[in-house]
């Protein structure tokens, strides 16, 4: 999919008539476009999101959602509804295929429900030029909204990937995005009620009293898990929806000149915080693993003195080391010769003689014995010490760990109180509003985390009622027939399974192998990145210690965690774009090229990490379209955006209003060249400007 041309008509502030064209060459596939923070990079990014989704689209730092209509516009135009409308038309092309998508919302349609707009889709196909009967169906069919904020996002709000919470939303994008989904829609259609229960219900009407009770007891599992997935579902929705609150908040504390010097502390504090935290963690799970393997070693003081007293002993006695071995005696009575050549004949003084030392030799397997014991004394003791050392050392920093954590505890308490405090009420409000949307979040986490071990739990009890009423002998034979129908579903939907979860497995080593790959253009140390079992992502590293070696999480930055992000997105979208090369047991699934559409992807990146990210940001996908403030744009980005030559098409941002934020320079400069791009007016709207290259 590639996107030619996006029209902009009266959608939040660009008032009036707009329209880009982008940049579709197959080097030259890079569209810049230059915008300060508040002049419309957000709301152009949800141009896009609106016109193929229209409101579910709409990404979550999008303040005020239900306004899709110039402010100013709406405001002029209250009294005759109808004649004011917004309007976002899409120019694109999917393999042969041309299209032109329109969506639109009137001023009334917006009073009535925003939600509801018209939408309308014209296809060419060879030739021939018709409207879509099902057009939001077939933009999802070659774009799916399950992988929208995989390809339209802002860049300094994507490191929440790494975050386990989001693994759901991994999968699904990684189910859609390769063609997995078919066999998850597959297993959800047969476990369905209309499927597996239509069964149930014929097995439970042909059977005995006995298994009726195990059938009714596993459809109320069914439906008790059933409704807990309806109700995971909506708490990671509800995730979603708070945290974007949340950040918007943040947004409008960090822009408030009263309070940015708090918040931007406070947000100093939580990301180191997390750090923290995840060192924490990680001592702690280090003192548990040293417990479980060198544990006993702290306790085995008392025996290692009990084993040193029993060898001094035997020492003392004589018995250790032996001056000779009764396998040595024995065999010269055996061989009726002695060392010294003297014959050893049974009943002779010589033979008796030699025969008497048996009761002072030694035994080979008590010599090897008593020898291993003091080696295994030496080690033990050795040990205690080691283990005594090591322990002493995690527990410390494990301690001084916890003050930490404890002090940035106190330190965000005193800022929320400052913040709280505050004379403006608008700030006070926010900080109020910040205070109960954390609370929210915490209550949705554990509420999320109590339906996750719910499920399981009664899906185990679910499986083992299932184990029961398949092992049961049915002898009616329309209950013989009910019941092999159901253990045929049942197997076909373990088998799906089986499948589902080897294809994903295979996928999660093609996805990390793609993402180390990308990670290493870009940062040159000592870190890998891995995906766990739930595709969670984890910055790696070897450290050594008392010639061990040991491979621990990272405690990354925010711009590590922005860059781990962008490169999972990445890899992503490079895979879909070889799905034929995959190994797979689906076969036919034709790989996709989807654009990719990025909102200051350089915003939380440190030096380090600019050049090597501005360097490989053109290869991403065959279209790239990037949103840029100045402050993110000079130096380093400039330089290797430049080199790369791929930048087709080139735009700038032009913001009129009342006032300006006092971060934002009325003029900017881009390739030697300055341009104005704050001008003084009553109302507020954004202008699109094309820089010629």
């Amino acid at each position: 999919m590639i996107i030619q041309k996006l029209i902009i008509e009266n959608f939040r502030q660009f008032h009036g008539r707009q329209e880009i064209e982008f940049a579709t060459g197959k080097t030259k596939n890079v569209t810049l476009i230059h915008a300060e923070n508040g002049f419309g990079k957000t709301a152009l990014l949800n141009a896009l999101l609106w016109g193929f989704y229209g409101h579910e689209g709409l990404s979550d730092d999008l303040p005020m959602k239900g306004k899709i209509i110039h402010e100013g516009l709406a405001l002029a135009n209250h009294n005759s509804q109808g004649d004011t409308t917004s309007r976002i038309t899409i120019f694109f092309t999917d393999e042969e295929d041309e299209y032109t998508l329109t969506r639109s919302l009137a001023l009334d349609q917006q009073a009535d429900d925003h939600r509801k707009t018209t939408l309308e889709l014209l296809v060419k196909h060879d030739g021939q030029t018709y409207s879509e009967p099902r057009p939001q169906w077939k933009i999802e069919s070659i774009m799916p909204q399950g992988i929208s904020p995989f390809l339209f996002f802002n860049g300094e709000q994507i490191d929440h990937l790494a975050m386990e919470k989001n693994a759901a939303e991994i999968t699904n994008a990684i189910h859609q995005m390769l063609g997995l989904h078919l066999l998850q829609r597959t297993i959800e259609d047969l476990e369905h009620t209309n499927v597996r229960g239509k069964l149930s219900a014929e097995l439970r009407d042909n059977t005995d009293d006995d298994t009726k009770v195990l059938l009714d007891k596993a459809a109320r599992f069914d439906a008790d898990i059933a409704e807990d997935k309806q109700r995971l579902e909506a708490c990671r929705r509800n995730q979603e929806a708070n945290v974007g609150e949340l950040r918007n908040i943040n947004a409008r504390l960090t822009a408030n000149q009263e309070t940015r010097d708090l918040q931007n502390q406070r947000a100093q504090l939580e990301e180191e915080r997390e750090k923290v935290d995840r060192k924490f963690k990680e001592l702690s799970d280090r003192l548990a693993k040293l417990i479980a393997e060198d544990g006993y070693t702290l306790f085995a003081t008392e025996l290692v003195q009990k084993g040193k007293e029993i060898t001094q002993r035997l020492r003392e006695e004589g018995k250790i080391p032996a001056r000779v071995l009764n396998t040595f005696i024995e065999d010269l009575l055996r061989t009726g010769k002695c060392i010294c050549g003297c014959a050893l004949k049974e009943g002779t003084e010589p033979y008796d003689r030699v025969h008497q030392l048996l009761t002072i030799a030694g035994d080979q397997h008590f010599n090897n014995a008593v020898g291993a014991l003091d080696n295994a004394i030496g080690v033990i003791e050795g040990a205690i010490n080691r283990t005594r050392e090591t322990f002493r050392t995690f527990a410390a920093e494990r301690a001084t760990t916890r003050d930490r954590l404890q002090f940035i505890a106190e330190s965000l308490k005193a800022i929320h109180k400052s913040l709280g405090g505050k004379e403006s009420e608008e700030i006070a409000k926010l900080e109020e509003t910040r205070e109960g949307l954390l609370n929210r979040q915490r209550q949705l986490d554990r509420e999320q985390g109590s339906l996750e071990h719910h499920i399981t739990e009664t899906e185990t009890e679910r499986d083992k009622l299932r184990a029961q009423i398949a092992a049961s002998r049915q002898q009616a034979e329309s209950a013989a027939r009910a019941q092999r129908r159901l253990q045929t579903l049942d197997s076909v939907i373990a088998l799906l399974r089986e499948i589902l979860g080897n294809e994903m497995s295979e996928v999660r080593e093609l996805l990390e192998k793609e993402i180390n790959d990308h990670f290493q253009k870009i940062i040159d140390r000592n870190y890998w990145v891995e995906l766990d079992k739930k595709f969670v992502l984890r910055l790696r590293k070897k450290i050594s210690y008392e010639e061990q070696s040991q491979d621990l999480d990272v405690a990354h930055s925010q711009g590590q965690r922005q860059v781990t992000s962008l490169v999972f997105i990445a890899s992503l979208v490079a895979l879909a774009r070889r799905r034929t090369e995959i190994p797979t047991i689906l076969k036919g699934l034709e790989g996709g090229e989807y654009p990719m559409v990025m909102d200051s992807p350089f915003g939380a990146l440190g030096d380090e990490f600019r050049a090597g990210v501005a360097r490989w940001i053109p290869s991403l996908a065959p279209q790239v379209v990037i949103l840029v403030s100045s402050s993110q744009y000079g130096g380093a980005v400039e330089r290797e955006l430049g080199n790369s030559n791929r930048i087709g098409r080139r735009y700038m941002l032009c913001y009129h209003g009342p006032s300006k934020r006092d971060d934002a320079a009325a003029r900017i400069t881009i390739a030697g060249k300055s341009f104005v791009q704050y001008k003084e007016g009553k109302i507020e709207k954004t202008e699109i400007k094309e820089i010629d290259q």
